[in-house]
Order: structure tokens, then C-alpha cells, then sequence
């Protein structure tokens, strides 16, 4: 009789599914922290970059006569009240701004600009968790941490797109807590300051950063809390920087 006993069949190892690109979408939203999952054996991050860059350009383009090309005009008109330019160079500059050129000169640096934004955050969460927190995060994972979060502001640009719409210019445009700030004509330097400091820390605002941190704890492995602090703390910095230089920009009342 044949006593041998039959070897166990070893275990399996299985690799996590890779989520479709519609349905990591979906669950960005939905399910925030199962959405990373295979991203590590599978890069994805061109996807929602594309559909970001597309969104920026298309509001853009829709808001540009209605709203931009007036909104530059104005201030336009105001050099012009300030002796800063004549009533020629106003109406050579109302000619060039309302046509391709002055749509080219203001839509089409959006479409390098956001990309560039994009690599800087990835560098920010690369460093916060990869070097701060001393994880193996790579620049590749955080390049889709980046990436996939920026899904989370598709509603925030069609609400700014709908109130840039209603109100036909982008000055005094706010999607948080910036809206309750009263308007101002002219703003001031730290009334804009205000504003997107406000608006960073609205509703929409900190879901976005929440998704980022789900993403950069589930792609490195660290602590949730170890990763929410650590970005946090960074999100602030840049937000203060942002408004810092909001305000510079702003001219003097």
C-alpha cells in the first residue's frame, strides 16, 4: 500500500488587479483609498493628467470672450485712467487680446504650465514621504499620487467655470471660503492674500489633499498619520506661498 502523502499545493501569490482607467476614475471618488491599487506594476498617471490639461483648456477657451478678454480689459482701462497708456495703445491692445493671438498668449501657456505644475507637486509628495518620512516611495509613484488627485478638482473648475460664466469676469471668483470675504474694487494686496488662503481651505480643497494622502500612504507603504502630517504641513507652506505671491502680483489700490 502506497502510504506517501500527497505534497500541499503551494500558494499562489496574486498579484493585486489593475484597475481600467474608468474605473480607477470612479474610485477616486467613490473609494479614495482602494483607487491606487496596481499602480506600482502599472503607470497610469498620463491618463488623468491628459483629461486635466483638456478641462483647463476648454474652460479657458469657453470663458475667454465672456469673461478673460473683459477682465483684462478692465484692467487695461484703468492704466489708461492712470495715464499709464493711451487711448491708442488701448484699443490696439482691445484688437490683439479679443483675437488668435491674444487667445493664444493667454489659453496656450495653461497647457505647459499644468504639466509642470504637476511634476513640481510629484517632487513635493516624492520628498515628504520618500525623504522625509524615509519610505521607498518612488518619483514615478508620487508623479500618480499627483496626478490621479487632480481629479478630485474637476468640480471645482466647473463651479469656478459656471460663477466666471454668471458673473462674466474671474476677479472675485471663489469655490471656498474665500466667498465670504466681501468684494472689493479694487482688491487689495491682503484681500486677495485672504481669498486663496480661505479658498485653500475649503470643502473641495481638503478632500483633495485627503485623496493625496490615501494615495501617497497606500503607493509607500507609510503610516496614514504619519503621511497626513507630513503633507499637510507641506500644503500649507505651499498655500502661504501661493497667497504671498497672489498678493505681489496684485496692484496697489
Amino acid at each position: 500500500m502506497d502510504t506517501t502523502l500527497p505534497l500541499e499545493a503551494a500558494p499562489v501569490s496574486e498579484r493585486p488587479r489593475t484597475l481600467s482607467l474608468l474605473e480607477r476614475s470612479l474610485a477616486v471618488f467613490v473609494r479614495p483609498a482602494q483607487a491606487w491599487t496596481g499602480l506600482a506594476e502599472r503607470a497610469q498617471w498620463w491618463f488623468p493628467l491628459l483629461v486635466m490639461v483638456a478641462i483647463v483648456t476648454l474652460s479657458s477657451l469657453a470663458l475667454f470672450q465672456r469673461a478673460l478678454v473683459p477682465m483684462m480689459m478692465e484692467q487695461m482701462e484703468q492704466q489708461a485712467q492712470n495715464g499709464q497708456m493711451s487711448q491708442d495703445q488701448l484699443d490696439r491692445m482691445e484688437r490683439t487680446m479679443s483675437g488668435p493671438v491674444g487667445m493664444a498668449i493667454s489659453i496656450g501657456p495653461q497647457a505647459v504650465f499644468f504639466p509642470v505644475l504637476t511634476l513640481v507637486m510629484a517632487l513635493l509628495i516624492w520628498f515628504g514621504v520618500g525623504f522625509v518620512l524615509g519610505t521607498n516611495m518612488k518619483y514615478r509613484l508620487a508623479l500618480e499620487v499627483a496626478c490621479w488627485s487632480w481629479f478630485i478638482k474637476i468640480p471645482e473648475y466647473f463651479l469656478a467655470t459656471a460663477l466666471g460664466w454668471i458673473k462674466e469676469t474671474m476677479r472675485g471668483v471663489h469655490v471656498g471660503f474665500g466667498i465670504l470675504l466681501p468684494d472689493m474694487d479694487p482688491p487689495s494686496k491682503l484681500h486677495v492674500a485672504l481669498g486663496v488662503l480661505l479658498d485653500g481651505l475649503g470643502p473641495l480643497a481638503i478632500w483633495y489633499v485627503a485623496v493625496g494622502i490615501l494615495g501617497a500612504a497606500a503607493l509607500s507603504g507609510a503610516p496614514r498619520k504619519s503621511v497626513a502630517w507630513v503633507l499637510s504641513a507641506l500644503y500649507l507652506v505651499v498655500l502661504a506661498l501661493v497667497a504671498a505671491f497672489a498678493a505681489l502680483l496684485t496692484p496697489s489700490a
